[in-house]
């Protein structure tokens, strides 16, 4: 089975894998472990796949830090990050691009286009794409401008045979906008913490475990 037709896998999490092409949307309060299993659902399968981040909440160096600490491989051909965040700045060297700021939709999407251009040509058969968080996008542009962003960025992942793993804060954001952002995915990873004990629960993609599943995260 070649690179392009096998599925993504997540080593060490209650998912089975998923389809090229597949958008997820992981949803889970902010402190409550959302940005590990993001993370670690962009950890690279094997050295022909790309892993590239669009960090709101956090900047570039920190994001790659971050991705490394879980166990990512930072092969700067193929790992980058677009630092969507205010004080961002660019770094060649550990293939940072800086936007300035989150309400800057247009240029985060040329960024991530470039970049994604990029980590294929360097030998990326195929790449997982990750937004940490989706909630800053929210809260710095207009809801309709988000909508339109994140259907171009799933869509284009969808045609590269890509992954999407995509974070948001559901205490963040308004019922309607989260409602209206989930559309543009395939399906759901929901994050949870019950009597100490997180869970993750599947909505909307094929065969996966049914209800809530245990999930190990270090993240405090």
């Amino acid at each position: 089975m070649s690179v392009q037709e096998s599925t993504y896998t997540f080593e060490g999490l209650p998912l089975n894998g998923v389809e090229p092409g597949t958008n997820v949307l992981v949803t889970g309060p902010a402190l409550g472990g959302i940005r590990e299993l993001t993370m670690r659902m962009l950890l690279r399968g094997h050295a022909r796949e790309g892993a590239l981040v669009l960090a709101a909440d956090v900047d570039g160096r920190q994001a790659l830090t971050d991705y490394e600490s879980l166990g990512g491989d930072l092969d700067f051909a193929r790992v980058g990050v677009v630092d969507c965040t205010e004080n961002g700045a660019d770094d060649e060297e550990h293939n940072v691009h800086a936007v300035g700021s989150p309400a800057d939709l247009t240029g985060a999407g040329i960024e991530f286009s470039s970049l994604y251009e990029r980590l294929h040509a360097n030998g990326a058969a195929r790449v997982r794409t990750g937004v940490y968080t989706l909630s800053p996008f929210v809260v710095y542009a207009p809801a309709k401008s988000v909508f339109r962003f994140v259907h171009t960025l799933t869509g284009r992942i969808r045609t590269a045979d890509g992954l999407g793993v995509c974070a948001i804060d559901p205490g963040a954001v308004d019922d309607q906008t989260l409602s209206s952002v989930a559309q543009a995915f395939d399906g759901k990873v929901e994050l949870r913490e019950a009597d100490g004990q997180r869970a993750v629960r599947v909505r909307g993609l094929p065969d996966q475990p049914d209800g809530w599943q245990p999930v190990e995260l270090d993240t405090p």
